[in-house]
């Protein structure tokens, strides 16, 4: 069985609603706007009612979605606000109350992975803690067997390289947070990676090409990426 199609058969049908909701909107959107710029008639109106119903449909849509369903609530609940802040059923906009909703639901974030995730007491450089802001740190772990990692990067980069590391036991759980930042992880050929990484207005990437050894161990990276990347690389 090659790359792709394992690739494949890992797709839920869930996934695939979802994807084909997501790009359908697009599409809408782009047809409007392009019937409005040919003169078609003036259909501003139409494309601002738009967006609120789309973010809506978006989020029903991201409901279905494995660890994704309170950003599924989030969409749904910002639609529905900017709709009725349109229809004047409310006095207060969306964007005066989305903005700093959402600045304060990402520092909850950070804050609550440092009360969640806090550093090991170990001296040892088993497991590997990193926090980066507004700047970037490496790791290289070669001496020590590897047990895990909890890596978090806010406008900010990090990159663990594990390609000359020795994994303890068969598998090791990396967790990774980003926001408006990038975290690089590379593996050996030989070891599996599953990516648990909820992205919202980001991405997480296996970026690695099709191997043919056999698997001896497993990584699996979990965690949330908010206008950041996660990319996982050989």
């Amino acid at each position: 069985m090659t790359f792709e199609s394992r690739a494949r058969d890992r797709r839920s049908p869930r996934s695939t609603a979802g994807a084909v909701i997501a790009g359908a909107l697009i599409a809408i959107f782009g047809l409007t706007l392009l019937a409005n710029n040919l003169g078609f008639g003036d259909l501003r109106n139409t494309l601002r009612h738009f967006w609120p119903f789309a973010l809506v449909t978006l989020g029903v849509a991201t409901l279905f979605q494995q660890r994704q369903q309170f950003w599924g609530l989030v969409m749904i609940v910002g639609g529905l606000w900017a709709y009725a802040a349109q229809r004047n059923w409310i006095e207060a906009s969306f964007w005066a109350v989305f903005g700093p909703t959402l600045l304060v639901l990402l520092g909850g974030a950070v804050v609550w992975r440092a009360f969640m995730h806090p550093q090991p007491e170990s001296e040892s450089n088993a497991f590997i803690h990193t926090f980066a802001v507004m700047s970037g740190t490496e790791h290289k772990p070669s001496a020590i067997p590897f047990q895990g990692a909890d890596l978090s990067a806010v406008m900010g980069s990090v990159k663990l390289d594990l390609t000359g590391a020795q994994l303890e036991g068969d598998t090791a759980i990396i967790d990774v947070f980003t926001i408006m930042g990038g975290i690089e992880i590379f593996v050996p050929r030989d070891w599996d990676v599953t990516l648990k990484v909820v992205s919202v207005m980001g991405a997480s990437v296996d970026k690695r090409r099709p191997a043919t050894l056999p698997v001896s161990k497993t990584v699996v990276v979990r965690g949330f990426a908010f206008m950041g990347g996660i990319e996982i690389k050989d």
